[in-house]
């Protein structure tokens, strides 16, 4: 799994946006979303370029990507 730290996440509206952005990525499975937390729990081989441009198209910005264990 991995964890993908959102910048611009501030509501229930963005978290669902994101959640959608993420589950459109091909390649990209279980999904959870933290609003809290401002991250994305996901699994999948993604470059981070490409989960980079999908955000950046609806406004929010990666921050970072960390391999959990």
């Amino acid at each position: 799994m991995k964890k993908a730290i959102i910048d611009g996440m501030c509501c229930e509206g963005c978290a669902r946006d994101i959640n959608h952005i993420f589950k459109n990525i091909y390649g990209v499975t279980n999904v959870e979303v933290s609003l809290e937390g401002c991250y994305v729990l996901f699994d999948g081989f993604v470059s981070s370029d490409v989960i980079s441009s999908a955000l950046a198209v609806e406004g929010y910005k990666l921050l970072s990507i960390e391999k959990l264990a």
